[in-house]
């Protein structure tokens, strides 16, 4: 397995997807292990989030499928695992290019207001043992997305929390954390009180 690109920012996540559409009509997973290598374990959590934000997501079943990669990944992460491992019937999925691009702009712009906002801020809460704390919070946000992507406008929100905690660990950055944990309790509770109304 390559070693992959080194990524210190959404916009160098975003530029190594748009590289790999560029060049061929699918981006499967396994594309993006050979992009970002198997111990990139937070810059593929992040990617996947993206295209769960990314119109993309608003496809049936998509969520669920891209949530599902997330949380083996981090569950391998919160194990203590060194290299990213994920089932045959996993890497080979994908998503057409042409899907992907139009989604480009929505992408870049969160990538940069996320960027903007990373600076690498309260290391100690994004380091350690912590690190792992966070990968189980992401696990619980992609056993919940199932159920939420039924609920209207609600499968964005844990994607855009696991976006968050992904570039928190990445810059470490314990406030990007903190807001990232927020949008993840927000998105769960949104979850809960609409099936309960």
């Amino acid at each position: 397995m390559a070693k992959g690109k080194h990524t210190d920012s959404i916009g160098d996540v975003v530029d190594g997807l748009e590289d790999i559409a560029e060049k061929q009509d699918k981006v499967a997973i396994d594309d993006l292990l050979d992009k970002f290598g198997d111990r990139s374990f937070a810059p593929l959590m992040l990617i996947l989030a993206l295209v769960g934000i990314s119109p993309v997501g608003g496809i049936p079943s998509v969520p669920t499928i891209i949530a599902l990669c997330i949380a083996i990944i981090a569950a391998q992460m919160a194990w203590g695992r060194k290299h990213v491992w994920l089932p045959g019937f996993v890497t080979g999925r994908g998503v057409s290019s042409d899907r992907l691009t139009k989604g480009e702009d929505k992408l870049r712009k969160i990538a940069d207001v996320l960027d903007s906002i990373a600076k690498g801020r309260l290391k100690s809460l994004a380091s350690g043992p912590a690190r792992r704390v966070v990968a189980g919070l992401i696990v619980v946000l992609c056993l919940a997305l199932p159920v939420l992507e039924i609920v209207p406008f609600a499968a964005a929100a844990p994607f855009l929390a696991i976006a968050m905690l992904s570039l928190a660990l990445m810059v470490r950055d314990g406030l990007v954390l903190l807001i990232g944990g927020a949008v993840a309790l927000a998105a769960l509770g949104y979850g809960v009180y609409w099936f309960a109304a």
